[in-house]
């Protein structure tokens, strides 16, 4: 899993004009295979957002979250002096991205449950939360309470594949607020088994009761999407 890794995320915003179906298509078929020529990039995952929507979140700014992994923070830093991305994926993204729309956040993952091993090939689908911060917390606070107040409610025996939380590195504020304070992750089976989780009682009450504590609500957002694995170990 590689824990230590940095992983980068990148919001995407399909370019305007672009057929969504042609927007997927390019960015796995043409785009995707622009990113191998990073010898430093570890693994690389496309999450394409899908047509049904996330109940509750009805206006969603993204059609998809690039997700990079490096071993240092300063291998996404540096990227904009890297030839391989400046020649390569750099150049490519105004094909078929709205580039002002474009956000990165730089994380680390925490993962609550494991799960059992993802392949390459595994089509479970993926539930994205795009969080920000209740603006009265510090950064330590929400990260602090997202792991130990938060992760704990969440049940280990209601469908969910995997969950992972990935943290806005603490050391990146001082360049400025990132678009977002983290982003989290929960895999199902497949789109039903995430329905029977969202709709149910028990999972709305959890959620309910407990974003308030720590979320800006107004101003997260969430989608579901669909691995396309371009580099996996």
């Amino acid at each position: 899993q590689g824990a230590d890794m940095i992983k980068g995320i990148g919001l995407v915003t399909k370019k305007a004009g672009l057929d969504e179906a042609e927007f997927h298509r390019y960015w796995r078929e043409v785009h995707g295979p622009l990113a191998l020529r990073m010898p430093t990039l570890r693994r690389y995952v496309q999450s394409h957002r899908l047509a049904e929507p996330l109940p509750g979140f009805d206006q969603v700014p993204y059609d998809g979250v690039a997700e990079i992994w490096f071993d240092t923070l300063a291998d996404i830093t540096n990227l904009g002096q890297n030839p391989d991305y400046i020649t390569g994926a750099q150049a490519d993204e105004p094909n078929f991205i709205e580039m002002e729309k474009l956000a990165f956040l730089a994380t680390r993952e925490h993962v609550f449950i494991e799960g059992p091993p993802m392949t390459r090939d595994t089509t479970w689908i993926k539930a994205i939360f795009l969080l920000r911060r209740r603006p009265d917390l510090s950064v330590a606070q929400f990260q602090d309470y997202w792991i130990n107040g938060h992760a704990p409610q969440i049940p280990r025996d209601a469908g969910v594949m995997r969950y992972v939380q990935c943290h806005q590195l603490p050391e990146t504020y001082a360049a400025g607020a990132p678009a977002y304070d983290g982003m989290a992750e929960l895999w199902f089976e497949d789109h039903a088994a995430f329905l029977a989780y969202w709709s149910s009682p028990r999972i709305q009450k959890i959620f309910g009761d407990d974003a308030p504590r720590f979320l800006d609500g107004a101003n997260c957002t969430g989608f579901l999407a669909q691995e396309y694995r371009v580099r996996w170990p």
